[in-house]
């Protein structure tokens, strides 16, 4: 075989298999050709051979979450969710695009400088930029039926022109449920990825089962107020009971969810989205980590905007979680990366070494003996650098 590239290195991490010592990737078109020994990939393989010495080559991240439009908005603070929330509404609308768009750029570029190969991008604003690597999850808003009938047309046309874009409903707070059902009757029937913000504060439960709270009182606020809509469920068992819950529903935050809930997203194989860093700034409680674990939820990754955090270095959430000490560098290596790929409805196409996977490769220096916590660092620190595939 002639025409090859093959990257060899002293450590690979493929995440889905153990290390492999004096390791090599043989890479043919932008994709995975085969990953294993080196002098093994050398009997088999001719082509251009590229030593990176003493170093990990590993497979290039995947932010589940993020709002690239919120970029201008760093900086925001609160005393509590709501109001964040409410400022967050108000400062959007007085946006000016060009604003906007710069600072959406200059997000975007950290989020791939820091590694990231594949995001889930959540918009409002019908604009499809095709930004390499990016998942645009079209975000419906609509709490009071009559509104959500009137977005509703402009919404579904912005879906319709771009088959790729994902069906996303905001939470189940801010949606209608008839409008619920019908953008998650809508991704089913196009075997899309449905994501909703769920369980992200006691703020939503208090409001989904008294319909009182802060939540109401915004809404009210805002003139978009409707009676007869409280489920008096909690967020979970809502979704549940609209028949909203599959293997292809993504659930962003999941902070507020008891052990009957979580046995409820494990019935379902619902992917999870936690965003742990984001959280914190907003003064909001952690996921229950522990309970994730012990149930196998399918867990995955996401920054948020920088609304609501630092930056975009999904790095940083890796660090953040290892510091709880519930996950391993390994599993939290592997929610970084080909969990997030299949959250995303990518299969194993990202973040893995896998033949016929898309070869986005990332280098770092070894830091210590635990090769999974060296990469986690070398994020970290802006350590990782490309090797192949930065686009």
């Amino acid at each position: 075989m002639n025409g090859f590239k093959i990257h060899r290195a002293k450590w690979i991490l493929p995440i889905f298999c153990p290390p492999i010592e004096n390791g090599a990737i043989a890479i043919s078109q932008g994709k995975i050709l085969e990953v294993g020994n080196y002098k093994e990939i050398r009997k088999k393989i001719n082509g251009e051979v590229i030593d990176h010495g003493e170093g990990i080559l590993f497979p290039a991240l995947v932010n589940v979450h993020t709002h690239l439009e919120l970029s201008a908005l760093k900086g925001i603070k609160k005393d509590n969710f709501v109001d964040w929330l409410s400022s967050i509404i108000v400062a959007k609308m007085g946006l000016k695009r060009e604003k906007r768009k710069e600072a959406e750029k200059k997000a975007y570029n950290d989020l791939k400088i820091t590694g990231t190969a594949l995001f889930g991008n959540i918009k409002n604003i019908p604009e499809n930029d095709n930004l390499p690597g990016e998942v645009i999850f079209f975000e419906f808003i609509g709490f009071n039926e009559n509104i959500a009938q009137k977005r509703w047309k402009n919404w579904l046309n912005f879906i319709k022109t771009y088959p790729k874009v994902m069906p996303s409903a905001h939470s189940p707070y801010s949606v209608h449920p008839k409008f619920l059902k019908k953008i998650k009757k809508l991704a089913r029937e196009n075997k899309k990825i449905f994501s909703i913000h769920v369980a992200e504060s006691e703020a939503e439960v208090e409001f989904l089962l008294t319909g009182k709270g802060k939540i109401a009182s915004l809404l009210k606020e805002k003139g978009v107020w409707e009676d007869g809509l409280i489920p008096k469920k909690r967020p979970i068992d809502y979704l549940e009971s609209l028949k909203i819950l599959d293997s292809n529903t993504l659930c962003v935050h999941c902070i507020e969810v008891t052990q009957k809930e979580i046995e409820i997203l494990k019935k379902y194989k619902v992917k999870i989205c936690i965003c742990p860093r984001s959280n914190a700034n907003l003064g909001l409680k952690k996921p229950p980590l522990f309970l994730f674990k012990k149930f196998g939820l399918f867990l995955c990754l996401g920054t948020d905007s920088l609304a609501s955090n630092e930056d975009l270095n999904l790095f940083k959430e890796m660090g953040y979680l290892l510091n709880e000490g519930i996950f391993s560098p390994s599993e939290l290596l592997e929610m970084g990366t080909w969990k997030g790929s299949i959250a995303l409805g990518f299969r194993c196409r990202f973040g893995t070494f896998f033949p016929h996977a898309e070869a986005k490769i990332l280098f770092s220096p070894i830091i210590g003996k635990n090769l999974a916590e060296a990469v986690i660092i070398s994020g970290i620190e802006r350590k990782v650098r490309w090797i192949e595939n930065y686009a």
